[in-house]
């Protein structure tokens, strides 16, 4: 696995650029920055599963889809992403099509080193691409 992120300054916002050799890992990329965000914890505590199957018309749709789901989890439940166990992208007429099973855990937000609350995973400035054999995209977060 190869894939790398960078957070970068925004208005009132936060934005991170990030590339992978695949698009399965760009997307996992994608969680892991979404988490190493909002939580400085670094204790591993995956033992609960929440398995998703996510279809949309566009990856960049996909993604955010993707994303709002973990952060929905995160800000209603309560429950944390702590690892992707595996996560697989294919597209089928027309329709990009997301499998994924996510470890976490059920915490206590006062005992949890959280550092800020992301609002919404915005579309701003997202586009997925593919050059040279990699792939990469920008996410803008609402904080």
């Amino acid at each position: 696995m190869s894939w790398e992120y960078n957070f970068l300054d925004h208005t009132a916002d936060i934005a991170v650029d990030i590339k992978a050799d695949t698009l399965d890992e760009l997307f996992m990329a994608s969680a892991y920055s979404w988490r190493d965000y909002i939580s400085d914890d670094d204790n591993s505590f995956s033992s609960e599963k929440h398995l998703l199957d996510l279809s949309e018309n566009n990856l960049e749709v996909l993604l955010v889809s993707f994303l709002s789901e973990l952060n929905f989890l995160y800000q209603s439940e309560s429950w944390m992403m702590d690892k992707v166990n595996s996560l697989i992208i294919t597209e089928k007429n027309d329709s990009w099509n997301l499998n994924a099973e996510i470890l976490g855990q059920s915490f206590n937000r006062k005992e949890m080193n959280l550092k800020t609350e992301i609002k919404a995973i915005t579309y701003h400035q997202m586009e997925i691409k593919e050059q040279q054999g990699r792939f990469s995209t920008r996410i803008v977060f609402d904080i």
